[in-house]
This record gives structure tokens, C-alpha cells and sequence, in this order.
């Protein structure tokens, strides 16, 4: 179910933002802001306490691969990731390929520790009745969404401003679509593998690096460019106060 809602979800954003891509062009700075902001808070008050509450002290080696690999992925995405594409000029096929992949493997990444967070805390043995599992498995899938449902948004409008023909519009955002979804089925089966059946807490924690290098860098770079500081400060304040209240109850 959860996968289904990943999916359709970045589906319906994507066509919502093909048929209202003049409106969202209009207030898409400060819904980037806002969506980062709660993503941030729930990294802070929920993801980063679980990572750490594992007695697995090298666990932080992997926070900071996270990151890593976020920073070489915005060499091939070129920011996309953060509601805009840091390219200039006439965007040919091979550039748009590039952008694309960077993409695909970010959201691939993210997808990895959904279908296994079960597993964090009781290892290989999964208990269904698991409610602390269950809840927290919902809580990184929403937070994901917060995340990639702007970024379906960007990704059309990004699409519609360089021309690009409704039929490979659709196919990359049904790509797209499908990438994190596909991470969360191969993270289920890798960790059935001897070698990556202790991997859940790991998958978590790279794709919480790569979520702490976007929504740090946004909110930072959102901060010092905005002409207008004081709003901007109001959006982020607000995102991580309505993070903290639907989320920390």
C-alpha cells in the first residue's frame, strides 16, 4: 500500500502541476521552503534519534555517505533536487539524460529503507504486531512524500520550460515515479542476504544524509538569496512548526 501511494502520489502531483504550471511556478520558492522545513523537522525529532538509538557506533559512517553521495549526484541532477536546475542556456538530450539519472538514483535511494524499517529494530525477524515499526514506517514514507511531491512539480514544470514532447513528459514522470518505489522492493530482498540483512538501519541512515545535505543547503541558500528575509524566515518557522505538530504526537 505503501508503494502504491509513492507512486500514484508523484503521478497525481505531476499531472496537477502539467495543468496549474503557471500558479505553482508563482508560489514554488516558498512551497520548496515550506515542504523542507518539515522534512528537516522530522529528520530532527524522528529519524535521527532512531538511527542513533542503535547501539551500532559506525552507524554515522553511513549518515555521512548519504551526504556524500547527494553532493557527486548533483554533479549529473544539477540541483533538481532543490526546486531548480543550476544549468544555463539551451538544454540539449545528453544534459537532460544526465539531470534525469541523477534524479532516478536519488529517489531510487530513498525508496531503499521503506519496505525494511520493520527490521531495524528486531533485526532479520519481522513482527507484524509491531506498532512503534508500523507507525515509523508511515511516518519516512510521508516525510518522503513531502519530499518528492514538490520535486514532481519542479520536474514538470523543468520539463514544459525546455520544450520537451508530452509523450517523453509523461514517460519520465511515470519514471520517476516508479523509482523510489523499485528501491523499496530490492531493499526487501537485498536484506534477506546474508550480507545485508543487518543493512535496514544503514539504508535509513544514507538516505537520511541525503535528505540533511538538500534540506540544509535549501533552507540556508533560501535564507541568504531571499530578497525578502523575514518572509522567508515566516515559511520556514511555519514549515517546521506544522512538522512538529503533526508529527510529534
Amino acid at each position: 500500500m505503501m508503494i502504491t501511494i509513492l507512486f500514484f502520489g508523484v503521478i497525481l502531483t505531476g499531472l496537477i502541476a502539467e495543468f496549474s504550471s503557471k500558479k505553482l511556478e508563482r508560489f514554488k520558492d516558498p512551497i520548496i521552503s515550506f515542504s523542507v522545513s518539515i522534512v528537516l523537522t522530522l529528520i530532527c525529532v524522528h529519524i535521527l534519534p532512531e538511527i542513533f538509538s542503535s547501539p551500532n557506533i559506525g552507524i554515522g559512517y553511513y549518515l555521512l555517505a548519504g551526504f556524500l553521495i547527494q553532493i557527486l549526484l548533483e554533479l549529473l541532477s544539477k540541483g533538481i533536487e532543490h526546486g531548480h536546475v543550476h544549468l544555463y542556456g539551451k538544454i540539449n538530450g545528453n544534459q537532460l539524460f544526465m539531470i534525469f539519472i541523477g534524479l532516478s538514483i536519488h529517489s531510487f535511494i530513498e525508496g531503499l529503507p521503506i519496505n525494511t524499517i520493520e527490521n531495524v529494530h528486531h533485526g532479520h525477524h519481522y513482527h507484524p504486531d509491531s506498532t512503534i515499526d508500523y507507525h515509523f514506517s508511515w511516518l519516512y514514507l510521508f516525510m518522503i512524500l513531502i519530499h518528492k511531491l514538490p520535486i514532481a512539480a519542479v520536474l514538470i514544470i523543468f520539463l514544459n520550460s525546455i520544450g520537451v514532447s508530452k509523450i517523453k513528459k509523461y514517460g519520465l514522470l511515470i519514471v520517476f515515479a516508479s523509482t523510489s518505489p523499485i528501491g523499496a522492493l530490492l531493499g526487501e530482498k537485498l536484506i534477506e542476504f546474508s550480507f545485508f540483512n543487518d543493512w535496514s538501519l544503514k539504508f535509513l541512515a544514507i538516505s537520511c544524509g541525503m535528505l540533511l545535505h538538500i534540506t540544509t543547503l535549501l533552507i540556508f541558500e533560501d535564507h541568504h538569496q531571499s530578497k525578502n528575509k523575514s518572509k522567508n524566515i515566516f515559511t520556514i518557522s511555519l514549515g517546521i512548526a506544522t512538522g512538529i505538530l503533526l508529527f510529534s504526537f
